[in-house]
């Protein structure tokens, strides 16, 4: 074939994006400072009061989200980023309170501020577009419904939420109280999602926020027992552009064909923007400090995952598996860059070790031959969801072996359901290629998971472009990238790192984690915490003994203010097992250099056998679950709580019933708890009240009363979320500025001395030189002012999150 390959046919053949050499980027108008935002264009003033008119918060759920941008072979995860705000119109006197504002009751578009009437601009910095040459999603066929044929709405675009439906609104409104099948409205069928814009049908750009109001924003799904069950995208009270489908390169990056990306060509820590106008004329709203428009930034992280290190050369596929390499050599031949023909090659490698050790046949009418350029597996793309649960996406059930085999869509044909996503990729890779440094500490959680920097560097790469353990002789924690490690607080060893200027205010894992593992605010200058010491099995365990009265502090049944020792016995284990395979798992490799089942504390973490905590207590007949049928017939359990403490006679229990039971999270969901807050670690878990989450409920199952709710779930003074003050899980303020420098000059932006986080009293607030609002003066925390402790005030505010806007403040 003629290597002399045109730009048109170069442009015509989508792919994905693609590491190569190092081109430092940064896009039209960066210069460490964002254009048109309170930093860039601040002026002298007090430090003591606020620097803006208005506040506007911004970040996105989890810190962190990776995804694939080739969807026409296979992928793990949808493109899915949401931009969430709050807007505080900051105090303008020394005893004047700030006001979260609210949405217009009969417009969730539009923002009230006593007369005033504003709407929220959102988009992201050189970043405006997606499907093209940034993203191959809505230009993939997929057969949707399954008969055979293409309509103009069928693509992988509209296949991936298929499962999550509504009846009438995004507020979980249910009009005729019904489950029937023909009144769901599901997206991607009934409610096709347009070209670049997120499931709820917001657009990547030029649209305006949404308010959740009282109830967020929510969906419905089903569960193997029960039927609409709800799942809340958004916490009531925010401002939101749901499951964007953002890319991680920028608009000037990509004038060029996909096939010549490279990986130095990814920035993962994207500039979202969010700017007042007016709600009458669209004009922007002018600031009194600045005479600037009302605008801020704010990070939303998208990364790309790193397969092609290992499934493109022989680490993952050895002799056996070598339809890698044709795939290969076939795009190498069109002209594409190495990494993005690594990156399809990756994807028939993944393919094939699936249909050998699994039974499948993905690949059953792929030709390695064939010269064409679309559709190259001769089949829909593989969408790993359509056969795992996965609750990140909301997929509670998972298919059964026969039933996959057989092909059959009938739910009487469903055998024991396969494990979750999450579980199937963690086991088998820790299972078989663990990478330990040499502290035992896994390196596939970097290795596997993204680990880029915005400024396209590659140098100390976890795993390099030939699958080797970069840190097999040194530490994980040296890396100079990721989206945890070396970039959040709890992994910043840099001397720019004094937190919050506080104390960490730990309870006994938080101290023993501190002196034995991170070495981070005890005068040693260390690395921080690794990954596996927050992701483990420890976080189920002490959440499945929390009954909580109050959670910022604390009242209730717990174990979490015990000691080390008094854990260890609450939990069934040695102080010993406590430390080493729940505190700081480590691997243990056996002859074959994989990681050893019933020894690594790390594979206890994906264990079948392992704790799954309770999601709540069900009616018992005659010693089975009491179940009842729906109009289509679908069975439904009988939920009599959402807390599995509740005691029976606070419980109403129907009349057939003759018991009630207390269920894990796996008897109703084959996805398990993994995402979900049973799932997931918790600042409760090494902190002490009341620096720790809210109570969950409101987004059942993904939290639960009595229980801690995850960060992003969780609000705090005055009704702000915690992430508005302390940024998004994963990328906690101080950040690394190497790293993630979004995140580094976005609390500057708030803080009247230019600080980088968290949230200082003065960002809203009028202060006193301690830093302490001058309104609450007087306020008392454990019988002493706080008028000139800063500690003890913002102890205050974290202990009294119920007060609202000075509402109850004795």
């Amino acid at each position: 074939m003629n290597k002399i390959i045109s730009v048109a046919l170069l442009h015509s053949l989508w792919v994905t994006p693609v590491f190569a050499k190092y081109i430092p980027y940064k896009p039209p108008g960066e210069s460490g400072l964002i254009r048109n935002s309170p930093i860039a264009n601040s002026v002298a003033g007090d430090l003591q009061k606020p620097k803006n008119d208005y506040n506007i918060t911004i970040n996105y759920e989890l810190g962190m989200h990776c995804t694939g941008f080739d969807f026409s072979y296979c992928c793990i995860l949808p493109p899915y980023n949401s931009i969430q705000s709050q807007v505080v119109k900051t105090a303008t006197g020394p005893y004047e309170f700030p006001q979260l504002l609210k949405a217009d009751p009969n417009d969730p578009t539009v923002l009230v501020d006593g007369d005033k009437r504003m709407k929220l601009e959102y988009g992201h910095i050189d970043n405006t577009f997606s499907e093209g040459t940034k993203l191959a999603y809505w230009n993939i066929p997929y057969d949707v419904n399954k008969d055979g044929k293409y309509s103009k709405n069928e693509n992988v675009g509209n296949a991936y939420f298929t499962h999550l439906y509504i009846y009438k609104d995004l507020k979980g409104s249910n009009p005729k109280n019904t489950s029937k099948d023909s009144e769901k409205k599901r997206i991607g069928i009934e409610l096709p999602i347009p070209r670049d814009a997120g499931p709820s049908g917001m657009p990547l750009k030029n649209g305006h926020l949404h308010y959740t109001g009282d109830k967020g924003t929510i969906v419905y799904t089903k569960s193997p027992v029960l039927d609409n069950v709800p799942i809340v995208l958004t916490n009531p009270g925010i401002w939101d552009a749901l499951g964007l489908p953002l890319t991680p390169f920028y608009d000037e990056l990509m004038k060029k064909s996909p096939l010549e990306i490279v990986e130095s060509d990814i920035r993962p820590y994207q500039e979202a923007w969010v700017g007042l106008v007016e709600a009458k004329n669209g004009r922007p709203v002018i600031d009194s400090h600045t005479g600037k428009p009302v605008k801020f930034i704010g990070t939303n992280p998208i990364d790309v995952p790193n397969c092609a290190n290992c499934h493109a050369n022989d680490n993952a596929n050895g002799d056996t598996f070598t339809l890698y390499k044709q795939e290969k050599a076939f795009w190498l031949g069109l002209g594409a860059s190495p990494y993005m023909a690594n990156l399809k090659a990756t994807s028939i490698s993944i393919l094939q070790i699936h249909d050998a050790r699994h039974g499948t046949q993905f690949l059953a009418k792929y030709d390695p031959s064939s010269r064409a350029t679309q559709n190259r597996l001769g089949n829909d793309p593989v969408l790993c969801q359509q056969c795992h649960a996965d609750n990140v996406i909301g997929v509670l059930q998972s298919k059964g072996i026969e039933q996959i085999l057989s092909g059959s869509e009938k739910r009487e044909d469903w055998d024991t359901p396969i494990m979750p996503l999450s579980e199937a990729l963690h086991r088998v890779h820790q299972t078989i290629r663990p990478l330990p440094d040499s502290e035992g500490r896994t390196g596939t959680c970097a290795g596997c998971h993204p680990a880029h920097r915005q400024d396209g560097g590659m140098d100390g790469y976890p795993i390099t472009e030939d699958g080797r353990n970069f840190f097999a002789d040194s530490d994980n924690r040296d890396t100079e990238g990721g989206c945890f490690a070396g970039r959040d607080v709890h992994s910043n060893p840099n001397k720019e790192n004094d937190g919050a200027g506080t104390p960490e205010h730990l309870n006994a894992i938080g101290k023993w984690m501190q002196n034995n593992v991170s070495n981070i605010g005890n005068g040693k200058n260390g690395k921080g915490l690794w990954c596996t010491n927050c992701h483990s099995q420890l976080s189920r365990e002490l959440y499945q003994r929390d009954n909580l009265q109050n959670a910022f502090l604390q009242t209730g049944d717990t174990i979490r203010n015990k000691s080390i020792d008094e854990i260890a016995k609450a939990i069934g284990v040695s102080r010993k097992t406590l430390e080493e395979k729940y505190l700081d798992p480590k691997v243990v490799l056996d002859k074959n250099g994989h990681d050893t089942p019933g020894k690594s504390g790390i594979l206890l973490t994906w264990a079948k056998d392992r704790l799954v905590p309770d999601i709540g207590v069900i009616a018992i007949k005659d010693g089975a679950p009491l179940v009842k049928k729906d109009e289509d017939g679908d069975v439904n359990v009988t939920l009599l709580s959402a807390n599995p403490s509740a005691k029976l006679a606070s419980l109403q229990l129907p009349d057939e019933a003759t018991g009630i039971a207390a269920v894990p999270y796996d008897a109703a969901s084959n996805g398990r708890d993994y995402w979900l807050s049973a799932g997931t670690p918790h600042c409760a878990d090494c902190h002490a009240p009341p620096y720790v989450e809210g109570q969950g409920g409101v987004a059942f199952p993904i939290n639960q009363p009595g229980k801690y709710s995850v960060m992003r779930y969780s609000k705090g003074h005055a009704g702000l979320a915690c992430q508005a003050c302390h940024e998004s899980i994963h990328g906690l303020y101080p950040v690394t500025p190497k790293v993630d420098p979004t995140t580094y000059k976005q609390a500057a932006q708030y803080n009247p001395d230019g600080s980088h986080g968290p949230l200082l009293c003065a960002s809203c607030h009028e202060t006193n030189k301690a830093g302490v609002p001058i309104v609450a003066e007087a306020l008392t925390w454990k019988g002493k002012k706080i008028k000139d402790d800063l500690d003890a005030a913002i102890s205050w505010i974290h202990g009294n999150a119920h007060d609202l806007g000075g509402k109850n403040i004795k």
